[in-house]
């Protein structure tokens, strides 16, 4: 039997594979997902909040009414009625769309991919958070993008930042695609720009010429006082891509999300969509069409935010009792996520063997920095644990960070 000769794969890939990373979330997966380890790590929504029940209702009124024309191909651009629905749905927001200026993508991450892939040529530079969505990281990386981090405040971006590294790239003969934002209650950071700090960012973006596009998968999610408006509903000059989803109110398994922008950007994004999947599920696009139409979306949001707000507050509340002095955390008015940062010269990732050994599991913050920092920083989940199991990780992970610094 003649001997296989290995193939050099890595002189076979393109130069966009070559640049590929596995996601440091879930290079971790094996570590901090072990049977007993009480994690603040994963950032999924918690299944106890899916209506399962509504859903077997609703697909079985699907498939009676519409059968095997339930699981036929459909439009790139998505399910007609659809389409529809969500102009409905983001006009109540303050973002009125045209029918050509809306597209359905599979999740979120499809919508970053395929923005990616029609503006980015190798060596464009895009403005990100510091730190930022390590998803989103991942297609501008796929794309060949240089990523250019810009400081992430208390209360929105450093503006002052922003310029300095927009004017840095342009004087350098770089061209600068777009600033990339997620506004409100941040993964990973559960930051959220102030409505002075969005007309701000929306003001410098006009002056600079700069394209903005704004993730928000979490905006729905606020525990306080009113919902914080869109960066495209507060846009009049500055061209704004929006990109959301339905994954964190229903389910993420329903693979459906939508974005809003320009025409001509919209239609490019509907050819790179042809070649990707010539079209999403059908199913999955019905079920979250009856959603909006029986009002299921807007029940889901008056029933999950308390939900969540409370685990928010028993996390909060644990932080203050267990952590030491020189630990500072944010306090995430929605979402699902607090920002933890230690003193100067700790490791969040050299303490995560340590943490699991003790029982709990978070995710490191240095891959949310596309340009290096935030060893001494860590993202905590509070979705997925019940309050009590909250409180007794957060007391675990409490005595690790003050063994390590004694």
């Amino acid at each position: 039997m003649t001997e296989k000769v290995a193939t050099n794969w890595e002189q076979r890939f393109s130069s966009a594979a070559r640049g590929m990373r596995f996601s440091a979330i879930r290079r971790m997966s094996a570590l901090i997902e072990k049977p007993g380890i009480i994690s603040f790590a994963p950032g999924q929504p918690s299944p106890d909040t899916f209506p399962v029940d509504r859903f077997r209702a609703i697909l079985e009124d699907i498939l009676a009414r519409e059968g095997a024309a339930s699981f036929q191909y459909i439009l790139t651009r998505g399910l007609a009625p659809l389409l529809s629905a969500v102009r409905d749905y983001a006009a109540a927001k303050g973002m009125a769309a045209a029918a050509e200026e809306v597209l359905i993508t599979e999740g979120s991450q499809q919508g970053l991919d395929l923005v990616a892939r029609v503006l980015i040529d190798p060596g464009d530079v895009v403005l990100v958070e510091r730190p930022s969505y390590i998803g989103a990281t991942s297609a501008f990386r796929a794309a060949q993008a240089r990523m250019v981090g810009v400081r992430l405040g208390p209360d929105g971006l450093d503006l002052d930042h922003l310029r300095d590294r927009h004017g840095a790239e342009t004087a350098a003969g770089r061209r600068v695609k777009f600033l990339y934002v997620t506004p409100s209650f941040q993964n990973p950071s559960g930051i959220s720009h102030s409505p002075a700090s969005r007309r701000a960012l929306l003001e410098a973006a006009r002056e600079l010429d700069l394209l903005v596009v704004e993730d928000d998968p979490y905006g729905d999610l606020y525990f306080e006082a009113e919902p914080l408006p869109t960066l495209r509903s507060m846009a009049r000059e500055t061209e704004v891509v929006y990109l959301s989803s339905f994954s964190k109110i229903l389910a993420p398994g329903l693979r459906t999300a939508f974005v809003l922008g320009p025409e001509e950007l919209l239609a490019k994004i509907e050819i790179a969509k042809q070649s990707a999947n010539l079209c999403g599920s059908s199913l999955d696009q019905r079920i979250i069409l009856a959603c909006l139409r029986g009002g299921l979306i807007e029940e889901q949001k008056a029933r999950i935010r308390p939900y969540y707000r409370a685990k928010r507050d028993v996390m909060l509340e644990a932080l203050a009792k267990e952590m030491p002095s020189g630990v500072s955390w944010t306090r995430p008015r929605g979402g699902l996520f607090v920002w933890l940062t230690l003193p100067e010269g700790l490791d969040a990732a050299a303490l995560l063997e340590a943490a699991v050994a003790e029982g709990v599991a978070y995710v490191t913050g240095a891959p949310f920095y596309v340009d290096g920092g935030g060893e001494n920083t860590m993202r905590l989940t509070f979705a997925k644990e019940d309050a009590p199991t909250i409180e007794e990780g957060v007391r675990r992970l409490g005595r690790v960070v003050r063994g390590r610094i004694g």
